[in-house]
């Protein structure tokens, strides 16, 4: 019967990846503006001037791009979860984009209607259940909590249901 010798061991004296490594790492599975990676790395434990380094680093090599990266969260929201104007800026200004950059990338006027219409619209289609009234109760609500200002909320609804905001409250 024959043994088998034993396993030899690594001496592992570095276990601990580069701020590099894992950086580079993190950006291989999706975008990260420059604030995401930092409070991503530091939380890791690694020293702020080596994750500062490397932000710098990446942002010259262009991997670290925060305009780049607004806009391609602004058009995944806007094809996955139609979100209005002021809760894209609420977002992005998490992400620690800076105000000019969502200014420049920030949907248009028109955009932001034709989105929350869509969205309204789509949404009409599973409340035909209920009143008319409770119908314009829950889309207004929907495009409230979905960051889309007052002005747009209420030319969708006037869009949907034909009427004004004010006759509609007269009959709740």
């Amino acid at each position: 019967m024959s043994r088998k010798p034993p396993k030899q061991t690594k001496l592992k004296t570095d276990t601990r990846i580069s701020c590099r490594d894992r950086a580079l790492r993190l950006l291989a599975s999706r975008n990260y503006t420059a604030q995401e990676l930092n409070e991503r790395l530091v939380r890791e434990d690694y020293p702020a001037q080596e994750v500062e380094s490397t932000i710098k680093w990446l942002t010259e090599i262009g991997y670290v791009n925060d305009r780049l990266t607004a806009e391609l969260f602004i058009d995944h929201r806007n094809r996955f979860r139609p979100t209005g104007v002021h809760g894209l800026r609420f977002e992005l200004e998490q992400k620690g984009v800076d105000p000019e950059t969502i200014n420049a990338v920030m949907n248009s006027p028109d955009q932001d209607y034709a989105l929350a219409y869509q969205l309204a619209k789509s949404r009409l289609e599973k409340l035909q259940h209920l009143r008319v009234e409770r119908q314009y109760q829950r889309i207004g609500s929907l495009l409230q909590r979905r960051g889309f200002n007052w002005d747009v909320t209420c030319k969708v609804l006037e869009a949907l249901f034909n009427s004004l905001l004010d006759t509609d409250l007269e009959k709740v």
